[in-house]
């Protein structure tokens, strides 16, 4: 890991991941950063590497797809997958177990995700998390077309085709991770490859309602973010409720 850092406000957010930005560009790296927002202090990697699963993790992971295509298909043809990394993108987004794990090109919306409220997290370290990826060029690689998901060699981050509005409103990447570390549950920022490209910042819980108001300011909320009903719900409760 890069570092670790405290920020308070959106400005101080901001200003913190422009200066590490200048240091990228200084150094030849010209990549954009990828965001990722989580309400407490929790480990770096998938879903899928977060729950206990009935059986050898990796032949659960392929039932679990099988059975998302197979189960109820017109619910998902609308979205006209065309092969398995649209089917896992899809599932990610409906809460199904994946090796993928979000990440964001927008800061704000990373910021936004970090400060939403949920209850559970809220009573561990006092602090939400907004980690910084810091990729190179070479991250990116990979051959998506004739390559099944659950094959890749090793962790990059992959850019999922806009099969669903959400993905674009949220400026949406994912990071992937091959069989190995999967099964092992490795934790993102303590691998070889993306360990000294990570940078954690910590915002203090009691900071959240401002930091809330002044995202929505900036036109970042619960609707521009899930641009659906459920979305809409959620933004007018955070309006007009405490």
């Amino acid at each position: 890991m890069i570092g670790e850092e405290e920020i308070e406000n959106v400005t101080e957010y901001l200003n913190v991941i422009k200066a590490y930005k200048r240091k990228a560009n200084a150094n030849g790296n010209v990549e954009d950063f990828v965001f990722r927002g989580q309400t407490g202090d929790l480990p770096l990697i998938p879903k899928i590497g977060r729950l206990r699963p009935l059986g050898d993790l990796l032949t659960i992971e392929r039932l679990l797809l099988e059975e998302f295509k197979r189960t109820n298909p017109l619910l998902i043809e609308a979205h006209r997958p065309y092969d398995d990394w649209d089917y896992l993108t899809l599932g990610q987004h409906f809460g199904l177990p994946t090796r993928l794990l979000d990440w964001s090109h927008n800061a704000l919306t990373a910021l936004w995700f970090a400060t939403n409220e949920n209850p559970v997290h809220r009573n561990s370290t006092g602090y939400s998390i907004v980690w910084v990826l810091m990729p190179l060029s070479d991250d990116y690689e990979f051959k998506v077309e004739g390559h099944h998901p659950f094959l890749i060699e090793k962790t990059r981050i992959f850019r999922p085709r806009i099969i669903k509005q959400r993905i674009n409103n949220q400026s949406g990447v994912f990071s992937i991770q091959p069989s190995h570390e999967v099964e092992n549950k490795c934790e993102l920022d303590k691998t070889d490859i993306f360990s000294n490209k990570l940078l954690k910042l910590k915002i203090p819980i009691s900071n959240s309602k401002e930091i809330k108001e002044d995202l929505n300011t900036l036109g970042i909320n619960a609707f521009t973010i899930f641009p659906e009903l459920e979305g809409l719900c959620a933004h007018l409760q955070w309006r007009y409720f405490e």
